[in-house]
């Protein structure tokens, strides 16, 4: 009997080794099928990070309208990620994407057409890490990306045959590689982005005049939910942000753009945005890279994921 009880138990030991090992095996294989079909998306959903609200060569869609002049600034622009590995153990996400914007300078906009004065144009591509925290996300962003700025039909005086205000176009070429650090809180109820960088030139030029090579930028944007209520049954968020950058046309000047407003739709995600903003420094429209502005104005953009 003890023999054939000994004989039981072995072969029950030697089942139940098998099957464990036959069941990790399992787990792992479903674990490392698992992790294969959520390490690599193509065209993943959403963006890994939200373009700088106040930040101005930042892919957008809206108008701008300057009170004081009546001109305005139209934006028109899109980013998008292309693709992105997911990395679930660490909690952290890199993103591959892609950016095409330009904004132009409209300062007529009778008989049902808008007359341009001056385009800057930019594209190129990024990649941005993100890790998830315990309140929130640390983000890195690194961008490549090419400008260029033109006087066009609107700068034209017909009557003359000349350039308005004797301001000749100039060859204005830029390159430069960005770097942005931030970091995003939900603080209770609230939300804040806090960021800072830089970005080199790799052959910044107008004319005959080279530009400083290094730019400097820092800001935060806060914003806080459903102060009035949700409208159609989607979020609303008032807003600050802010945004300072140090760039050399040619002398190194603080360039400072704030904006208050308030946006229909989820913070992190599409919407519909109405806002206030004043911006003091160099004039955003490289054409006029030497000329010293201070402009408000009121606008809407749409955020897109």
């Amino acid at each position: 009997m003890r023999k054939y009880f000994t004989a039981i138990l072995f072969c029950t030991l030697i089942y139940q080794i098998g099957y464990s090992q036959n069941n990790s095996s399992n787990q792992t294989n479903a674990k490392s099928k698992a992790a294969k079909q959520t390490c690599f998306e193509l065209f993943p959903s959403g963006l890994n990070f939200m373009p700088l609200k106040a930040g101005i060569d930042e892919a957008r869609m809206g108008l701008l309208y300057y009170t004081a002049t009546t001109n305005m600034k139209v934006d028109i622009g899109n980013s998008v990620d292309v693709f992105g590995f997911n990395f679930p153990e660490s909690k952290s996400k890199i993103t591959v994407g892609a950016e095409f914007m330009a904004y132009a300078y409209v300062t007529s906009y009778l008989a049902y057409r808008l007359q341009i004065d001056a385009v800057d144009g930019f594209f190129g591509g990024n990649v941005v890490y993100s890790k998830s925290l315990n309140n929130g996300r640390f983000v890195t962003r690194f961008r490549y990306i090419h400008s260029s700025a033109h006087l066009v039909d609107g700068h034209w005086d017909n009557s003359t045959d000349e350039w308005l205000d004797n301001q000749l176009p100039e060859a204005y070429g830029n390159n430069y590689g960005e770097l942005l650090f931030a970091r995003e809180e939900y603080l209770g109820i609230s939300f804040l982005r806090y960021y800072a960088g830089l970005s080199m030139s790799t052959g910044k030029k107008t004319g005959e005049r080279n530009l400083k090579r290094f730019l400097y930028k820092g800001g935060f944007e806060y914003s806080i939910p459903n102060l009035l209520g949700k409208v159609f049954d989607k979020d609303e968020s008032i807003f600050v942000a802010v945004n300072f950058d140090v760039r050399g046309i040619p002398e190194y000047i603080v360039n400072q753009n704030y904006l208050l407003g308030i946006k229909f739709g989820d913070w992190q995600g599409k919407g519909l945005v109405f806002y206030a903003s004043y911006y003091n420094g160099g004039d955003v429209f490289n054409q006029y890279f030497n000329y010293r502005v201070s402009r408000f104005g009121i606008g809407f953009m749409f955020d897109f994921i």
